[in-house]
């Protein structure tokens, strides 16, 4: 396996995305590698995509970004931060051929049942999309919800 040089994290400006970073971080540090936070604004009407609107916005976007990682105390000493606008899986895999990444770090939101049906992931659209290996994180509150043990399930359910 090849050493990852160039890593990309999806943010989409949840604190449940800040978990993928915090693991891109541990990576990138044993690695030596490069860290891109890439966001992924949606698309803008065409009469408002002027140049100057758009720059604008993405340097809203940008400070955001800033303050959120500052927040959560998530600052490496290489980190970029790339504005996109689109469909958020079809830009991120064409952020990473675009930027050369070696791999993507992301986090899954756990979206099921009938809003997976109808919109589908973007970390599964990635998976399926991208040149380079994606790595897919769970967030902590996520498993907590479904580890449940067959006891909970019977008491919750009030069986005998």
């Amino acid at each position: 396996m090849k050493s990852p040089k160039n890593i990309l994290v999806p943010i989409d400006m949840s604190v449940l995305s800040i978990t993928a970073l915090q693991y891109a971080e541990d990576i990138a540090q044993h690695f030596g590698a490069g860290i891109t936070v890439v966001f992924v604004a949606e698309t803008v009407d065409s009469k408002e995509k002027l140049q100057n609107k758009v720059k604008e916005n993405d340097k809203v976007i940008k400070s955001a970004l800033g303050h959120l990682l500052i927040d959560h105390n998530v600052v490496t000493q290489s980190l970029n931060i790339e504005i996109r606008h689109g469909a958020p899986a079809a830009e991120i895999v064409k952020a990473s051929h675009d930027l050369h990444t070696d791999l993507i770090i992301m986090c899954t939101h756990g979206r099921g049942g009938l809003s997976h049906m109808l919109l589908g992931s973007v970390a599964e659209k990635v998976v399926r999309q991208a040149a380079c290996p994606v790595l897919t994180i769970k967030p902590d509150e996520f498993r907590e919800l479904v580890n449940l043990t067959q006891d909970d399930v019977a008491d919750g359910l009030h069986l005998p």
